[in-house]
């Protein structure tokens, strides 16, 4: 599925390069998809709040460090 758009996704260019990089990814951070996608700080957090509100990742607290939000693909429904 590389390289092709998801159904009910916005096809910016963030949103498709941070669904690339989640995409069989172990749960990132914010800081960690910053840096991996070279994407400014709030071109990043408003990316995946609108990947959040359709459903296609999901987030939740380190248990390490609650100050950290990790950020993973949905499971896909059916």
């Amino acid at each position: 599925m590389s390289g092709e758009t998801m159904p009910h996704t916005p096809a910016s260019a963030s949103t498709q390069a941070i669904l690339e990089r989640l995409r069989g990814h172990p749960p990132m951070t914010g800081k960690q998809i910053r840096e991996a996608t070279g994407l400014p700080r709030r071109t990043v957090y408003t990316a995946l709040r609108k990947l959040r509100e359709l459903g296609l990742i999901r987030d939740g607290p380190s248990l390490r460090d609650t100050r950290q939000t990790y950020f993973w693909m949905s499971e896909p429904t059916k």
